[in-house]
């Protein structure tokens, strides 16, 4: 099976994330709270190609040195862009002397922060780290994201998979599709090299 699902007890802990929001002006565009960047620039040229096949920008997989990547785009093309203002945050916690023994962390609730006692399963992909090995962002219908790695020789029908063991007892009919262009993916046997996937951001759309 192409799939499989493991308990992540006595795994190492997930690679961090890394979440970035690329917001699109009337005058072009930012990435986070960046200064605009003009669409006809030569240098934003690589950077939207690869936003405009769904893939993430090799600027931002750099940046994130090896965490997953979570893109976000933001569509304000009728809006001029306004630079965000600072925000200036007070400090809010208490202070200890040195020495002094370190507090317990409590919760909203008053109780102390434990670690779940049973961690969820979390569903991986047989990789092949020998062969190439692409990264594809999942955004499903009820807005979870879910990143993991493919080799390049995976299908989509392993993409509908890994989504159909991510949430068991779901409806397994739905329609996977691309952003920026939208195009549904409809062919299962169809290689994640071949449907333009590599890199790439995928949405579930209900049927």
């Amino acid at each position: 099976a192409v799939v499989s699902t493991q308990s992540t007890g006595g795994r190492a802990a997930p690679p961090p994330e890394q979440r970035s929001t690329i917001t699109f002006w009337r005058g072009g565009f930012t990435v986070d709270d960046g200064p605009l960047r003009k669409m006809d620039d030569s240098a934003n040229k690589e950077f939207l190609s690869a936003v405009m096949k769904g893939e993430i920008p090799q600027e931002l997989v750099r940046k994130a040195r090896g965490a997953e990547v979570h893109v976000n785009m933001v569509d304000k093309r009728t809006e001029e862009f306004v630079p965000p203002k600072p925000v200036l945050r007070p400090f809010s916690g208490s202070g200890f002397k040195l020495g002094s023994p370190v507090p317990e962390v409590v919760s909203s609730s008053g109780s102390a922060m434990r670690a779940p006692t049973n961690p969820p399963t979390r569903p991986s992909v047989d990789v092949d780290e020998s062969a190439p090995v692409t990264s594809i962002q999942i955004r499903l219908s009820d807005g979870t994201r879910l990143v993991t790695k493919f080799n390049h020789t995976h299908t989509v029908g392993d993409v509908r998979n890994f989504i159909n063991l991510s949430r068991p007892g779901a409806p397994t009919s739905y329609a996977l599709m691309t952003t920026f262009p939208n195009k549904v993916l409809g062919d299962d046997a169809a290689s994640i090299k071949d449907a333009g996937l590599l890199n790439a951001c995928i949405v579930q759309r209900k049927s």
